[in-house]
Formats: structure tokens, C-alpha cells, sequence
């Protein structure tokens, strides 16, 4: 089934490792081991979406940037630094009888060819999860799943797929209202231009970091007025914050992406040089520490 199958996955040179995905459909540069420079978006695709760099400390994953009605947006954040979300899940029907214990493919209705290579698909029955399977690919109506189905299902089933979250990804824009789609945050955008110097465009590919030193702008108001927040967070909005108690009792949901790094620090509440607690708004240029994934 994998067109690398008979093939290293794997390439480390001068200090830089390189892992392409488990096989997904869809997907082109498969076998491509080459160490990329990952501050470069380009237009065709080099990497199969969901592959990952580690060089140093630093980690990425390779994605594309999905067209939507926010891709504008992405020229709001200087130097091309950017927070992401992705498509939310959806909720197929399954075809009676498509689903039979032992067979690795369920027929649902109407769906974008691939949209949900590398994600989920979790079935329920009276609202309890009773199967979880990984998706390899999908036709419009076909998934090939990545394990046999331990039951038989029909359409009184509930399904629910989840797109991987390195497949389309959407740059969030700098004031958007909580519940347009900033339910996760898988890296940061790092990579501004294109071989040509010019600034990446919608339907580029791209590496988003998810590991490591990352300087970025840590847009909205911080809360707590004393120092000691440490960990740096993702709001349901789409901004950076750093966690404190007044935001926790105020925020519907947020997700961690790491940790502050000692920089330049508000010496009013500590000693230079300490992590910037971001209670001073002329100390924004927070370091963070990244910690979403490593590999």
C-alpha cells in the first residue's frame, strides 16, 4: 500500500533529522529525504503534509496553507509569525451496511476527496465512542481506515471525522470572535517567504514550528499584574496569553503551547533576567519555549 514501503524513512545530516508520516493518500514527495530549509514556503508540494523536521532544538511539520475567507489575514502578522486553527469535524452519515466488523473501509456520505487522510474517525453508539480508527485515505464516499473495525455499524451509528490537523491549515487573524474555528493551534508560521522572496501565499507549503525557542509577538492583555505566569498559552480567540488565575476563571477553553524563556523581563516584579511576564506592555517580545510537539 505505501509507495515507501521498501524505502528508509528516515535521514539525519549535520545535526538535522528528517521523518516522513505514516502513508497517507493523496500526498506527493514521498521518499524525499532531503533536509529542507524550513523557513521557505513554496508552491508545489516537496514533503508529504504531516512530515517532520528536527534540527537542534527546534522541531517542524510540513502543512499547507488552506484557502478560506481568512487567508488575508495572514499579512497581519510581521515577519510572517502567525498562530493556526484548523477545519473543525464533521459529522457523516454512514450507509447501512457499509461498515462490517473485520472490513477496513466505511462508506459514508458525501465527502472532499483525502480532506481526512491522517485524521480520525470515531463511531458512537447511544452517545458512547465505540470504535476509533485511523484514516488513511478517503475517496468522496470511501474511507480506508488504518485497523479493522471491531463491530458492525449502520446508519443509527453516529460517526464523526477529524481532518489531521497538519493537513489545511488556516491563519488565524489578529481579532477574531472565540468560536470561528481556534480550537487548536498546531505550530507556528516561521517561514515568510517563498524561493523567489516573495511572501507566502494561500495554498503554499509550508513548515509550522511546534518545538523550541520561537521570539514572537504575544498579542492581548495579560492579566494577573504580578509576575510568576510562566505558561504560555493559546486562547479560544486565537491569541497568545500567558496563563495566570484571572484567566483561567475567564476563559471558556485554551490550550498550553509551551513555556516563557528568560529574556527580557519586567523588572518591577523580579530581577533582569527573568521571563517576561508580559504585565508590562513594552515587554512583549516574549521568548517562548515551545512544547506542542516534538516529533
Amino acid at each position: 500500500m505505501s509507495p515507501i514501503k521498501n524505502q528508509y524513512a528516515v535521514s539525519m545530516e549535520n545535526g538535522a533529522t528528517i521523518i516522513l508520516p505514516p502513508y497517507l493518500g493523496g500526498e506527493e514527495g514521498w521518499g524525499n529525504l532531503a533536509i529542507p530549509d524550513p523557513h521557505v514556503a513554496s508552491a508545489k508540494q516537496s514533503y508529504p503534509r504531516g512530515t517532520m523536521l528536527l534540527k537542534g532544538d527546534r522541531s517542524w511539520v510540513y502543512t499547507k496553507l488552506f484557502t478560506t475567507t481568512r487567508t488575508d489575514l495572514y499579512g497581519a502578522y510581521t515577519a510572517g509569525l502567525g498562530l493556526f486553527s484548523v477545519a473543525k469535524p464533521t459529522t457523516p452519515t454512514l450507509v447501512t451496511g457499509s461498515a462490517q466488523l473485520g472490513e477496513s473501509t466505511v462508506t459514508v456520505d458525501a465527502q472532499t476527496v483525502n480532506a481526512f487522510a491522517g485524521g480520525l474517525l470515531t463511531i458512537f453508539e447511544a452517545g458512547q465512542p465505540v470504535c476509533i480508527r485511523g484514516i488513511i485515505s478517503n475517496t468522496a464516499t470511501v474511507l480506508t481506515l488504518d485497523a479493522p473495525l471491531p463491530g458492525t455499524y449502520t446508519s443509527s451509528a453516529t460517526a464523526r471525522l477529524v481532518p489531521s490537523p497538519y493537513h489545511d491549515v488556516v491563519i488565524a487573524g489578529p481579532s477574531h470572535s472565540a468560536g470561528a474555528a481556534f480550537d487548536y493551534c498546531p505550530g507556528i508560521f516561521n517561514s515568510p517567504l517563498d524561493e523567489d522572496g516573495n511572501r507566502a501565499a494561500i495554498n503554499d507549503f509550508v513548515w509550522l514550528q511546534t518545538w523550541g525557542l520561537c521570539n514572537m509577538w504575544a498579542s492581548g492583555t495579560y492579566e494577573g499584574g504580578v509576575g510568576g505566569e510562566r505558561v504560555a498559552i493559546i486562547e479560544g480567540d486565537g491569541a497568545v496569553n500567558v496563563l495566570s488565575n484571572a484567566l483561567i476563571e475567564s476563559m471558556a477553553s485554551f490550550q498550553r503551547i509551551g513555556h516563557l524563556y528568560p529574556g527580557f523581563g519586567d523588572v518591577t516584579v523580579g530581577y533582569n533576567p527573568d521571563p517576561a511576564d508580559g504585565t508590562d506592555p513594552s515587554m512583549m517580545e516574549n521568548i517562548i519555549m515551545l512544547e506542542i510537539r516534538r516529533f
